[in-house]
Parts: C-alpha cells; structure tokens; sequence
C-alpha cells in the first residue's frame, strides 16, 4: 500500500457530502424542535399547508442543504505542518486554524453504519479550553484517519514528554513510553453489563422528560393515533380493574422507560473495549455509530467515580476521565469526558490504571452537622410557621396540613441523607471529594492540578468556626462545604503549595 503523504493538502472524501447533509439536518431539526413543537404552532402551521405544499417546501429544503453543503465541502481542506494541524474551511468567512499537537488531549474516530460500506470514519481532535470539538473532519478514508491518528499520536506523545520533564523524552516515566504493540486490554465489560448501564445511569430520567413534553406538546395526536390502533379501549379495559389497573399501567410505563434506556447504552456502547496504550487510552464501541476514542494519559485531570441508587443495589459503577474544560462549572458530567461504562467491584483498579496512585479511600472525612441543622431550620421554621396559621384560622384545611408535614418530615429525612453522603479525603496528595442522595459521586484530583482556592467564610461559619473550601480545576469547580476553618485553611494551603511545587501542569 502507498503510504499517504500527510504534509500535502488533504480533502474531505466525494461521499463525506452524504453526512454533511444528514448532519446539517439534524442539527437544523435539533435546534428548531422546541420552536416548531411548542405550544404546537409548528404542527397548526403544517396543516394550514397541503401535501403539494409541504412536499414543495421539503425539496427546496434539501436543495438548499445539498448547495450549502456542496460549498462547505469544496473548500475544506487540511494538511500535517510540522508539529500541528491545519485546517482550511468555511462557506461565506473562510477560516484557517492550527493546532499544535502538543495541545491534543483527544483524538476521536467514529463510523456510522452508512459511512462502513465506503470504508469513511469521521476524525476529530479536543483540545483544552475548547467548549467543542475544535478539529472535525466528517468523512475521511479509514487509512488516512488512522494514519493521521497515529502520527499525532507519537508527535504529541513526544511533544508533550519533552515539555513536561524538560529533558530528553527517554527519562519520562517507563509506562509511557510504552509502544502502541504493547496494548494491554484492561476492560471489556460484555453487552449484558452494558444494558444494565442503561439501567443504573441516569438516562432514563431525561429520556422520561423528553417523553413527557412530547406527550404534552402533541398529546392530540397522540390521542389520536392511540385510537386508531385500538390501544384506548385496551387501557380503558385494564383500568376498570381500579387501581391495582392504574398501578400496573405505571409499573409497565416505567419498565419500559428503563428497558428503552438499557437498550440505548446497549446500541451507544455495543462490545465496549479499553486498552492502555502507554501513553494514552484507547476505548472502542458503539453499534449503529462505531466509535474510537484516544485519550493521552497525560491529558487526564482527574476522575469521577459514579455509583446511582439502583446502581448500589446491584452492585455496578461508571466511570469518568476528567479533562481539561472552557467552562467554570460543569454542566455535562459525561458529554466531553472519557466514560467507562460496566463496572463491579472488581473493575476499580482500573482508576489505579487511568491515575497512577489514586485509589478509593476506605473513609471519608464528614462534614459538620452544622449543615444538616442548618438546612432543617431554614426549611422547617417558615414550614411550620405558615402551617400553625393555617390550623389556627382555617381549620377546615386541617387535614391538608397534616399532608404538609408529612411531607416536610420527608424533605428533613433528605437533608439528613444528602450530610450522610457528604465527605472528604486527601491521601497521598489525592483529593477525594463524596457527594450524593440515594446513589454517591466521588470526584477525585491532585493537589497539583488546583489552579484557585478559596476559604469561604460567612458570619455563620464563623461563629461556628466553620469555612467551605472552594477550588477551581482544569475540568472545573468543586467545592468542600461546612468543614472545620483549620482542616480549611490545611487544605487551601496544601494544594497552593502542591500547585507551586509542581513540575508541570499538564494541560
């Protein structure tokens, strides 16, 4: 086989146009949903519309996608220069982008099921800060995308071990310069554990939201549809039983709703592998979209161990390669980040494997009982304020109050479950950050890795001796609330001195 010369200019391959228009459209369909579905304006529009008209309008639509995407693949083009990438692309503003690969913490390949008969992968590359994916190239030979995966690679690789020890890449660290021949397989979970991901995740909440605006937004329709089919009369048979009918509707509704989220993870995931490359992590799977995920080892910031209620019943965990992010807070957990699905206690090594020296502490330090106090007086003194007037001066609304607290005894037992939960922990320059209700999230990071600190002090903790620590990472913020000022103070000072010591940072 020729071997392909990266360093002259490279185009997208001639059916890259195919997913460039599917994309399109389904990022059009995405960002116009709510618009077009709310309130059902957009379905009233359609019908004002007829079937001439609305096929008419559909063509022109994809005529129009075809052209801009046409132009869009015209101009794009890239190449290898030296010790970066560079990109070339644009429709009406014309943009040139380099990116060095030192910068590279990301390298992705994914094949969508019709991309596979061509033989095309779509490449992209993440770097730090980045609030997406900066580098995109949607349809490319799989030979080059390897070719371009593999010299970024060693380029990077060596880049950054240059950089970071300051000194010839042969006194880096022996398990990084490991070769790509040496890959070890470290995780492969098998399909059955990735359908109860499915389950244990908390997909299946934001997919029963999702459903229940789709319900309420075209529940005419719906309706309607329900009826031609027959399925009304059916329900209505089911709950003339009363309410063990009504009960069992619910208990189906929310089996289904975990079934659909198992057997999404089961298609997001399908013969989910992870190897360890030395210098980097290699994780592949995915059914429909096959997708290949490279992640240098010294690109990861931290790690998040997650473990939902009904994970803990049967024994499963997730877990997440923190990197680099542009944004302060987290809003995605799990969008950007390195994910490993299916694990059991007996997968936890495998945060050893990702984080040389991080491993679950046994304990965690609490935090002060001042939180739990304080929370049940700010929610029960206004509570049961509002509900002594009312039984004093409506004494017909007597039996709802007696609702009203049950429920607030309900919302105290979940104070007190959220400061059971709450912990912390530094071992061996390790910080382990615990948080959670029913199920727990363990954040875990170097000292060296803080870029802010913070003790805050409000006239509360202070009459309390109390303080929250607050510390701004690369992946983004954590914060350690109502602990003792002094184990405060020992933490911030802790992790400026580790921060100021280290002998790179590696971002």
């Amino acid at each position: 086989m020729t071997p392909i010369d990266l360093n002259t200019w490279q185009r997208l391959a001639p059916m890259a146009l195919l997913f460039l228009v599917i994309n399109g459209g389904a990022k059009f369909v995405r960002e116009n949903l709510y618009a077009f579905a709310g309130a059902g304006a957009g379905f009233a529009f359609l019908d004002r519309l007829g079937l001439r008209e609305f096929v008419l309008g559909g063509l022109l639509a994809l005529l129009v996608g075809i052209l801009v995407a046409a132009i869009y693949h015209r101009r794009f083009r890239f190449r290898i220069e030296g010790d970066a990438i560079r990109l070339r692309r644009g429709i009406i503003e014309n943009k040139d982008l380099r990116i060095r690969f030192a910068r590279v913490q990301n390298v992705g390949l994914s094949q969508p099921f019709y991309f596979r008969p061509f033989g095309l992968v779509r490449f992209t590359l993440e770097t730090p800060g980045a609030e997406s994916t900066e580098v995109s190239l949607p349809g490319v030979s799989q030979e080059l995308a390897l070719a371009l995966r593999d010299h970024i690679a060693r380029a990077g690789g060596a880049a950054g071990r240059e950089a970071e020890y300051d000194v010839d890449p042969e006194a880096a660290p022996a398990e990084v310069q490991t070769e790509a021949s040496d890959a070890t397989l470290i995780h492969a979970p098998g399909n059955l554990r990735l359908f109860a991901h499915g389950l244990v995740s908390n997909q299946v909440w934001l997919i029963a939201g999702v459903a229940a605006w789709l319900f309420g937004t075209m529940w005419e329709r719906i309706e309607q549809w329900i009826g031609s089919i027959g399925v009304s009369a059916l329900v209505q048979r089911i709950l003339e039983f009363g309410w063990t009918g009504a009960a069992g509707l619910i208990l189906l509704l929310v089996i289904s709703l975990f079934v659909l989220s198992g057997v999404l993870s089961f298609v997001r995931f399908h013969d989910f592998i992870l190897r360890d490359l030395g210098d980097r992590f290699l994780s592949i799977g995915g059914l429909l979209d096959r997708r290949e995920q490279n992640i240098r080892r010294r690109k990861l910031t931290g790690l998040t161990l997650y473990q939902t209620a009904l994970g803990r019943l049967i024994g499963q965990w997730y877990l997440i390669g923190k990197q680099a992010s542009s944004k302060e807070f987290e809003v995605d957990p799990s969008g950007k980040h390195f994910l490993i699905p299916g694990m059991r206690r007996g997968d936890l090594h495998l945060i050893g494997r990702l984080m040389p020296g991080f491993s679950v502490p046994e304990s965690m330090r609490p935090i002060s009982r001042r939180f739990r106090t304080l929370l049940w007086s700010r929610i029960s003194a206004p509570v049961l304020l509002l509900t002594a007037l009312a039984w004093w001066y409506l004494s017909e609304t007597r039996l709802l109050m007696g609702g009203v607290l049950v429920i607030l005894l309900v919302v105290l037992w979940l104070v007190h479950r959220s400061w059971r939960c709450w912990g912390w922990q530094v071992v061996d320059g390790v910080c382990w950050i615990q948080q959670g209700l029913f199920g727990l999230r363990r954040d875990a990071f170097e000292l060296a890795m803080v870029q802010q600190a913070a003790v805050v002090s409000t006239p509360y903790f202070r009459r309390h001796d109390l303080a929250s620590v607050r510390l701004v990472l690369p992946q983004g913020q954590v914060t350690v609330p109502f602990i003792a000022r002094s184990d405060a103070v020992e933490l911030v000072n802790r992790a400026v001195l580790a921060a100021e010591t280290s002998r790179a940072h590696r971002v």
